[in-house]
């Protein structure tokens, strides 16, 4: 079995779901086909409630299941904050949450798919993206950064909303 096989979540039914994510990268047995299982699902439908802003049905699915995949069987990350500018109000996310990034003043989209009190374990919601030097985070890409780089999308859109009406 080679290095570049990727993760394989059965769900059931005959489907079965290609992650991005290449062996490599995971903790988890030789055996890459995983099942689906409880846990897995109620992580599931909490991401998925969380991407309801996202107008593909396909994209949300998409997004969801490679979260699961991530949480549960990604190796741990070390943060990788440099890339992103701090920011002034300290934002503790929630799992399943939609935040934003700054990098040189373009705000990337993220989900997070794993909490802690000091940092989060993201996956990009955005287009492939050139943070440093030949440093990439693709599309579906993972990266754990301190939440002190973290951009609340709720709390941006709820001061831009009260821009628009005051």
């Amino acid at each position: 079995m080679g290095e570049d096989r990727h993760l394989m979540l059965d769900l059931g039914a005959d489907m079965l779901f290609t992650s991005p994510y290449l062996k490599k990268h995971l903790v988890c047995s030789d055996e890459l086909d995983q099942c689906f299982s409880v846990e897995d699902t109620g992580l599931y439908y909490n991401f998925l409630d969380k991407l309801a802003s996202i107008s593909s049905s396909a994209q949300r699915v998409q997004a969801a299941l490679n979260g699961v995949a991530v949480a549960r069987f990604y190796k741990p990350l070390m943060p990788q904050s440099w890339f992103f500018e701090p920011q002034a109000d300290y934002h503790q996310p929630e799992l399943g949450e939609l935040i934003a990034l700054d990098i040189c003043s373009e705000w990337l989209t993220l989900m997070v798919v794993e909490t802690s009190p000091s940092a989060s374990v993201c996956i990009s919601l955005s287009g492939d993206q050139l943070l440093a030097g030949s440093k990439q985070l693709n599309t579906f890409g993972a990266i754990k950064v301190m939440n002190d780089r973290i951009i609340s999308l709720d709390t941006h859109n709820q001061e831009q909303e009260l821009r628009r009406v005051g």
